[in-house]
C-alpha cells in the first residue's frame, strides 16, 4: 500500500511539476548529411521559406565528422571525446570490444555510451520526449531512456515518419511530449552512393523538402502549433570522392609494425611496441594526410583524451581522400566524410522557426552540439554538464 501512495505522489508532481511550467514544444529533425550548399543545387521552397520565417545557421560538426559521434553530440552537447562514441566503428581496450554502428549488440551496451541525451535531460526534470530514430535513443543511458522511441528502420517512409511526429502533437493535451526528436537518413545514402553533387543528390533534397511542406502544413493543426520551436539540421557536410585520391597505408607499413588498425576516417593505427617513432616518421612523409600522435591532436578537435578508444595514431585524410589499411586496394567514389569539420565541405545547416527565434535572421556559424543547449534553453530545463556555449547560439533568440 505504501508503494502504490508513493507512485502516486510522484506522478501527482510530475505532472504537477509540468503544469507550472509555460508550455513550450521542441520539434529537431536531422537530416543526415544535408550539407550547407545542397538546398541552392535544388528547388526547395519549403527550406527557402523557413529562413523567412526563422532563423538560419551554417554550421559545423564535431571531430570526426561522422554520424554516430556527431548525432549523439547534438544530443548531449559533448565532444565524442567526451560522451564516448569516439566514431562511427572504434575498439575499446578496456572493454575488449567493438563498437560498431552496424552491430545492434554495441549499440545497446550501456558501456560504450557517456553523457547524458538531451531526452533524459529532459524527462529527469518532469517533461516527456518521444524520440524517433535518433542515434542512442536505442540505448537505456544511466537507466532512462524517453517515454517513446523508435528504433532504426531504413524501411520506414519519411512520410510514415511525419505522421508519427503530427500523431504525437494531435494527442490530447496532457499526452503531448514537450520533446520530439526524429531523423532522415538522406540525402547522406544518395551522396555516399552516387556523390553530394549528383542528380540522384538533388532528388533526395527536392523528396525531404516536399514531405516538410506535408509535414509544416499539417502540423499547424495541432493544438500547441503557436508554440512549438522547430528546428531543421543535420550531422555533418559531405565531400565528393574518386578513385585516384586514394591511399592504402599496406603499401607504406609492414603488417608486423601495426597490432590494431581500425578503419575510418579518420584511420586510427596502433603500433608494435618499439615501432611507434618508425611508423609516425613513414606516414609524416606522405602527401595528402596529416598524421597525429593521441597527445598531440590539435585542442580545436578535443580529441585524444579517451586513451581506451582512441589509439596511438590518428590519420586524418586531405578532404576528398580515402585511406585505407587493408589487404588490396579498394579505391572508392561517390561521397565521404569524416574529415576536418571546420573544411567547409563537412558544414551543414540550421533552420529554426517558432515563438523564441528571430525572423529573416542568418546566425553566425556554430559547432552542432550547442543545439543540446539551445533546446534546454526552448524547454526551460536545467542542462547537465557539457561543452557546449550559449553565447555561441543567443543572438538568433528573440529574448
Amino acid at each position: 500500500m505504501k508503494r502504490v501512495l508513493l507512485i502516486l505522489f510522484f506522478l501527482v508532481l510530475t505532472v504537477g511539476l509540468r503544469a507550472q511550467r509555460p508550455e513550450k514544444y521542441v520539434v529537431v529533425l536531422s537530416m543526415d548529411g544535408f550539407r550547407w550548399d545542397l538546398a541552392s543545387k535544388a528547388h526547395t521552397p519549403t527550406l527557402d521559406s523557413l529562413k523567412t520565417v526563422g532563423s538560419y545557421a551554417e554550421i559545423y560538426p564535431c571531430f570526426p565528422a561522422n554520424t554516430f559521434p556527431n548525432h549523439y553530440s547534438m544530443a548531449t552537447g559533448l565532444h565524442p571525446d567526451h560522451h564516448g562514441i569516439v566514431n562511427n566503428t572504434f575498439y575499446d581496450k578496456r572493454l575488449g570490444k567493438w563498437y560498431s554502428m552496424g552491430s545492434q549488440e554495441s549499440i545497446k551496451d550501456t558501456a560504450f555510451w557517456h553523457g547524458e541525451p538531451v531526452w533524459n535531460t529532459v524527462e529527469r526534470q518532469g517533461l516527456v520526449a518521444n524520440v524517433f530514430m535518433w542515434v542512442g535513443s536505442e540505448t537505456p543511458v544511466n537507466g532512462r531512456q524517453a517515454s517513446v522511441w523508435t528504433p532504426y528502420d531504413g524501411s520506414v517512409s519519411y512520410w510514415q515518419r511525419a505522421d508519427w511526429v503530427l500523431e504525437a502533437l494531435n494527442r490530447p493535451m496532457d499526452s503531448i511530449p514537450d520533446l520530439i526528436m526524429w531523423y532522415f537518413d538522406e540525402p547522406d545514402l544518395s551522396e555516399h552512393r552516387y556523390a553530394p553533387d549528383s542528380p540522384q543528390t538533388v532528388s533526395a533534397v527536392e523528396h525531404i523538402d516536399s514531405v516538410l511542406c506535408y509535414f509544416l502544413r499539417e502540423v499547424r493543426k495541432s493544438p500547441v502549433y503557436d508554440k512549438i520551436n522547430f528546428i531543421f539540421t543535420a550531422d555533418h557536410g559531405m565531400a565528393a570522392l574518386a578513385p585516384e585520391r586514394y591511399i592504402n597505408l599496406r603499401t607504406v607499413l609492414d603488417s608486423t609494425e601495426i597490432v590494431q588498425a581500425v578503419p575510418g576516417t579518420p584511420l586510427q593505427l596502433e603500433p608494435r611496441a618499439g615501432h611507434e617513432k618508425s611508423v609516425y616518421q613513414k606516414l609524416k612523409k606522405l602527401d595528402h594526410l596529416t598524421v597525429f600522435r593521441r597527445e598531440e591532436i590539435p585542442a580545436k578537435y578535443h580529441y585524444g583524451s579517451d586513451t581506451n578508444r582512441i589509439m596511438k595514431l590518428v590519420v586524418l585524410p586531405e578532404t576528398g581522400w580515402i585511406v585505407d589499411y587493408r589487404v588490396g586496394d579498394s579505391p572508392k567514389k561517390g561521397g565521404g566524410h569524416g574529415f576536418d569539420p571546420f573544411d567547409r565541405d563537412m558544414h551543414m545547416v540550421f533552420y529554426a522557426a517558432g515563438p523564441a527565434f528571430r525572423k529573416n535572421y542568418v546566425q553566425k556559424p556554430f559547432q552542432n552540439l550547442n543545439i543540446y543547449l539551445l533546446i534546454c534553453h526552448l524547454l526551460d530545463v536545467e542542462p547537465a554538464p557539457n561543452d557546449g556555449d550559449m553565447k555561441a547560439i543567443r543572438k538568433m533568440l528573440l529574448e
